[in-house]
C-alpha cells in the first residue's frame, strides 16, 4: 500500500504543497516499514517523526490563516487537533500491540483510514484556505 502525489493535490501555495507532497514521502515510509515487519522501535521513530513533521505543517497553516485572517481559522484550527490526536492514537496502537504480521496489518488499516479523513482535509479545507490566500499573498 502507497500514497501516491498527484498534481491534483496541489494547492497553488507553494510552501503547502511542498509540505503536503512531504506528508505522502513521509507516511510512505511508515507503510513501507509496516510492509517489511520492521521493529517496533523502527516503527514508532517513523510515527514519532510523522506525527512531528505534520504538527510542523499544521503550524505553517495556521500561521498563516492568522496573518492574513482567514476567516474560517477556528473549524480548519479544529479539524487539525482532531486529526492529530487521531495520528496520536496511533502511536499509541503501536505501543499496546507492539509489532507482528498481525498488528502491522491493524495498524496499517488505522493508518489507512485516518488517511482518509487527512485527504478529505486536504482536498476540502486547505483547497478553500489556499484559494483564500492566492487573493492576499
Amino acid at each position: 500500500m502507497r500514497m501516491q502525489w498527484i498534481a491534483d493535490y496541489k494547492t497553488g501555495i507553494e510552501a503547502i504543497d511542498e509540505h503536503h507532497e512531504s506528508i505522502f514521502e513521509r507516511i510512505n515510509e511508515v507503510l513501507d516499514a509496516l510492509d517489511q515487519d520492521a521493529e517496533v522501535s523502527t516503527i514508532k521513530r517513523l510515527l514519532i517523526l510523522f506525527e512531528s513533521f505534520l504538527a510542523s505543517h499544521f503550524a505553517l497553516e495556521e500561521m498563516l490563516q492568522e496573518k492574513y485572517v482567514y476567516p474560517d481559522f477556528s473549524s480548519h484550527f479544529d479539524e487539525h487537533k482532531q486529526l492529530a490526536k487521531n495520528f496520536s492514537g496511533l502511536i499509541m496502537h503501536l505501543e499496546s500491540e507492539g509489532a507482528s504480521p498481525y498488528s502491522n496489518k491493524s495498524l496499517k488499516e488505522l493508518i489507512a483510514s485516518w488517511w482518509a479523513s487527512y485527504m478529505a482535509h486536504m482536498n476540502s479545507s486547505d483547497k478553500q484556505l489556499a484559494e483564500f490566500l492566492k487573493n492576499r499573498m
